[in-house]
């Protein structure tokens, strides 16, 4: 296996964050920078991370009139975090 990696296409995305949240990220940034680490790349995996668990969560959760055990299954009341 060889040592050098191709650099991936990337483009921006937008999001909104609560402020104090993008205040901590922001600090966190140049941390990472002035130590010698790329907070970008960082995020990137922990992001890859959360969509393979959302997509498993979504992919195993019961949808509204879809029969689980022969019940047609109600939508929850469960907040998602």
């Amino acid at each position: 296996m060889g040592v050098l990696k191709r650099k991936q296409e990337s483009e921006a995305i937008t999001f909104k964050l609560p402020a104090a949240l993008k205040r901590e990220i922001e600090q966190l940034r140049s941390r990472a920078e002035d130590a010698g680490f790329d907070l970008g790349e960082t995020i990137t995996a922990a992001m890859w991370r959360l969509c393979k668990q959302i997509k498993a969560e979504l992919e195993g959760a019961p949808r509204p009139g879809r029969k689980l055990n022969g019940r047609i299954t109600e939508p929850s009341t469960e907040k998602l975090q």
